[in-house]
């Protein structure tokens, strides 16, 4: 299933849309007579496709409504007691850096570095839990991370088992049970994130990191860049794995 899911995931992304109506129309176009007209429309369509995908409104609009769904967390008034903060990975870059701030993508370092604000804004330093997910160095990475920015080993945890958010989800139950916890990850993974852990009976509290669809817009964002393919491209996996939720709720746990 995780194979099945890495290939639709693949399948539907921008830039291999836009490849595949590419060559479909270069296809067209060498082939002889009548089909010259089509291969040029189907060219045509790979095009507005590019300007679509790599320019700001469409991936802001496919954003902002998983970002919003739940606002971030600027004060702990009216909150229960938080013994645990659970801050899920992205990925990592794997340039075998030494730093620490260099070895995780931007999504990874954005959460830990929201989870270690967090860590501060709650009286009695909660602990840390990194779960990480698709490499066992992941989880330990978030946690060196952390500890360079000033947080103390002992109230670091690094999951290193997990490769995928049902991974995550399952891997931290068995740490944190019942209790009620903050679920830290980026704010567009935030609503599939909050409802696998909520499949599985756990009270996670949703406070999301990485923001990244536009308030406002620039003339820059009109033009083509790769930043809006890497949003889109994200959005899409959220939908994507929204609707393998809804289809197959049963599945969270498995």
């Amino acid at each position: 299933m995780f194979l099945f899911k890495k290939i639709i995931g693949f399948l539907s992304a921008p830039g291999t849309v836009i490849l595949v109506l590419l060559l479909f129309g270069l296809w067209r176009l060498l082939r002889a007579g009548k089909s010259g007209r089509s291969g040029i429309q189907w060219v045509g369509l790979a095009t507005v496709c590019f300007y679509l995908f790599t320019t700001a409104p469409l991936a802001t609009a496919l954003l902002g409504p998983l970002e919003h769904r739940y606002a971030p967390l600027t004060t702990s008034t009216g909150l229960p007691e938080i013994r645990v903060i659970v801050i899920l990975s992205g990925g990592e870059r794997n340039v075998g850096h030494v730093l620490p701030t260099s070895l995780l993508d931007d999504a990874t370092a954005l959460r830990v570095a929201e989870g270690i604000r967090l860590y501060y804004l709650f009286s009695g330093q909660p602990t840390l839990i990194m779960s990480g997910g698709g490499d066992k160095r992941i989880g330990a990475q978030m946690a060196a991370l952390a500890q360079s920015l000033g947080i103390p080993a002992d109230k670091l945890l690094a999951e290193t088992n997990s490769l995928d958010t049902h991974g995550n989800a399952r891997e931290v139950k068995t740490l944190v049970h019942n209790a009620p916890f903050l679920l830290v990850t980026s704010a567009a993974h935030l609503p599939r994130a909050m409802a696998i852990f909520q499949l599985l009976g756990m009270q996670p509290i949703p406070a999301p990191a990485d923001f990244r669809s536009r308030e406002t817009y620039r003339f820059t964002d009109f033009l083509p860049a790769g930043g809006p393919l890497s949003e889109l491209d994200a959005a899409i996996h959220e939908y994507l794995g929204l609707a393998y939720l809804k289809l197959f709720p049963g599945r969270a746990g498995k």
